[in-house]
């Protein structure tokens, strides 16, 4: 007899197939490999640190004359001239510390080669001191000028002896590195200028603050 069958005598559609190739059916194809899995996503980069704010590359009487400090915003004010709050309304700059600086003698020193590190008063702290406690004077001015090269990085650990032999006292609270109780590296509201901080010149460094030191 033929080996091979008719399709009604085969139980399944399959044996038949099998009988019709003399039994040899072919191997269905193996299945597709499955994907190996992704290789994991890196590591996130660690946020980078604050960049160091760009000097004129002059010295730092030079620098101070020109660097633009923190951006204030209106506030409440503004909305009585058709402003948001948010607006950008000027930079706290340092146009009168030089001036003080001048006025005091202590530029002459400032122009020397140093190093030297300025933690230099906006406008309106050098307006508020003087409202308080009267003349911004040479003593003052003094007060803010410190010996050496001091990054902000180093300000907790460095000799903070200013130009005039005293010693100022650094703390480290609430997450923030303070100088004589004034903040350095300090934050402003919204998108524009913070306090500028490790600003380089030829002759140190300029670290801008919201408050005097002699406050």
């Amino acid at each position: 007899d033929d080996p091979r069958k008719s399709i009604s005598d085969a139980p399944s559609f399959e044996e038949y197939l099998k009988m019709r190739s003399g039994g040899d059916a072919t191997a269905p194809a193996p299945a597709a490999a499955a994907p190996a899995p992704a290789a994991p996503a890196a590591a996130a980069a660690a946020p980078a640190a604050p960049a160091a704010s760009a000097g004129s590359g002059g010295s730092i009487m030079d620098t101070l004359a020109t660097l633009e400090g923190p951006g204030q915003v209106w506030g409440a004010e503004g909305i009585a001239v058709g402003k948001e709050e948010s607006d950008l309304k000027g930079y706290d700059n340092f146009g009168k510390f030089v001036e003080r600086l001048k006025s005091t003698g202590v530029a002459s020193e400032l122009e020397g080669a140093g190093p030297f590190t300025v933690f230099a008063p906006t406008d309106p702290a050098v307006e508020s001191y003087e409202k308080m406690f009267g003349p911004f004077d040479a003593n003052v001015c003094m007060l803010h000028v410190v010996k050496g090269k001091v990054p902000v990085s180093q300000v907790s650990s460095a000799d903070l002896t200013t130009i005039s032999g005293e010693s100022l006292k650094y703390k480290r609270a609430v997450r923030k590195d303070f100088v004589n109780d004034v903040v350095i590296g300090e934050k402003t509201f919204g998108p524009y200028n913070d306090f500028p901080v490790d600003v380089e010149c030829s002759n140190g460094l300029i670290h801008g603050i919201s408050l005097s030191l002699a406050s």
